[in-house]
């Protein structure tokens, strides 16, 4: 199997930070990745037990987000998306938007519910995800992010969401949504802020706190998801951390982290950001 020897983002020299999970950080713009390099076969049979068998990890994507959509119920997203989505593309300026990795067809169907008017394309490497969008009419192709590389056609907003750390081939990725953007379009996206680690002082060696490759390939701060972006001709790069822990009532250690969170000392699960093509 072959591994990276340099940074897969701006090619400078690593340092090994992870032995267990063979992870390297790049010494310069602070990326940190997984080293090892996975085929596209092992990715799809990798999704396809995330989100297809019996006790699927993924399980509620595939089955509770498709039977709420097939329901007509009301579709929830979660604040942070919500606010992102409000700002960048329910704006009454937003024509048209390219989701990558988009599943049964969440984020899809709230967009059409709130304004019908803005073009959608959806871009899903589970085969089954992209076939339940399908029964909801959503305009979806099944592949993974390589095929926006054959697209003729350009878009307001890109989104991702917790899809960017999959990526292998981050760098590409970056390149082609720059040139698929419009001008002064934006990319949109949340990801696992790696920095969670720091919440647990007596964690074991290797400890991640998040999926282990190969299902998450790459680990974001709100230093290094700047810097990547940047680095790839982005300006305006704004990201900020989801403040407070995941309620849970019955947890001691919610209430300690809430503590932590209200004196800004706890590292946020989830990092949101948002970049804009500035230039052609």
């Amino acid at each position: 199997m072959s591994t990276y020897t340099k940074c897969k983002i701006c090619e400078s020299d690593i340092d090994i930070i992870n032995q267990k999970y063979n992870l390297g950080q790049c010494k310069k713009c602070k990326m940190v990745f997984c080293l090892t390099i996975f085929s596209q076969e092992e990715f799809i049979e990798v999704y396809d037990k995330l989100y297809n068998s019996k006790d699927a990890i993924y399980n509620h994507h595939a089955v509770v987000e498709y039977n709420m959509l097939l329901e007509n119920k009301k579709i929830k997203v979660g604040f942070h998306r919500a606010a992102l989505l409000k700002k960048n593309v329910l704006n009454s300026n937003c024509k048209s938007v390219l989701e990558i990795g988009s599943g049964v067809g969440l984020i899809g169907s709230y967009i059409r519910k709130h304004d019908e008017n803005i073009k959608y394309l959806g871009v899903e490497i589970d085969k089954e995800s992209f076939e339940k969008s399908q029964s909801l009419k959503l305009n979806t192709i099944n592949g993974d992010f390589k095929a926006i590389g054959e697209l003729n056609e350009t878009f307001d907003v890109i989104m991702l969401w917790e899809v960017l750390e999959h990526l292998q081939d981050l760098d590409l990725f970056i390149k082609l949504a720059y040139k698929r953007l419009n001008k002064n379009g934006k990319i949109i996206l949340s990801t696992p802020n790696y920095d969670k680690i720091y919440n647990y002082p007596n964690r074991e060696k290797d400890a991640l706190y998040q999926d282990k490759p190969p299902v998450h390939l790459n680990f974001f701060t709100k230093e290094n998801i700047v810097n990547i972006f940047e680095y790839n001709q982005f300006s305006n790069a704004k990201v900020k951390a989801k403040k407070f822990p995941y309620l849970d009532l019955k947890s001691l250690r919610f209430y300690f982290e809430f503590s932590k969170a209200l004196l800004n000392q706890y590292n946020g699960s989830t990092l949101y950001f948002e970049a804009t093509k500035t230039k052609e």
